[in-house]
């Protein structure tokens, strides 16, 4: 025998009561992955070219006695501009820091709150989610309820640190999961278990 089993042996700690531990008091951050930041950065900057590219195109069209086909294109162009920049602070501004105890929940960049995991009423984890249109990607959510009602939604795709949040949370008794697969997928599950 070891002097690292016996050592165990002595203080009657196993590997998974370190690990829940540590997980329990330690300190990390939950915040969007860095190569996520590029279409959020193209959907702000998209709309800006195409008006440069185009200044020229606007102003014939005004001389034309077409203002009001330019000033059309131009407010769409605003609008996405604006959507851009609220996507990109909605989601690149989103962060979560743990620190033992307590959690620090960062929005748009500037809204800090502070709180301690005992406020948190529920973690919310939804599973199976499958993203529409062309591209179907599969992705978990995380929705944390905490002080008042507030929440905080987190996409495992998006944020690095998803998967210590949430075994943080299942360390701390919050979690709850939900099987968010649509009613087909989950009666072929069934009929497959049989």
């Amino acid at each position: 025998m070891s002097d690292f089993e016996g050592n165990e042996k002595k203080t009657g700690y196993s590997f998974s009561d370190f690990m829940e531990d540590e997980i329990r008091d330690s300190a990390f951050k939950v915040s969007i992955r860095p190569h996520r930041m590029v279409p959020h950065l193209f959907l702000i900057v998209s709309p800006v070219i195409f008006y440069i590219f185009f200044f020229e195109f606007f102003r014939l069209l005004d001389e034309a006695g077409l203002s009001h086909l330019s000033g059309s294109v131009i407010l769409v162009l605003f609008i996405v501009l604006l959507f851009g920049i609220y996507i990109f602070l909605y989601n690149c501004g989103k962060e979560v820091v743990v620190s033992g105890r307590g959690i620090v929940v960062r929005k748009f960049f500037v809204i800090n709150e502070s709180f301690s995991v005992d406020d948190v009423i529920e973690c919310t984890v939804i599973t199976g989610l499958v993203t529409s249109g062309r591209l179907h990607e599969h992705y978990n959510k995380a929705v944390i309820v905490y002080g008042d009602g507030k929440r905080i939604t987190l996409e495992d795709t998006l944020f690095k640190g998803w998967s210590r949040l949430v075994r943080y949370m299942e360390m701390n008794g919050k979690l709850v999961t939900v099987d968010g697969r649509g009613m087909v997928s989950k009666k072929l599950d069934e009929m497959l278990r049989r």
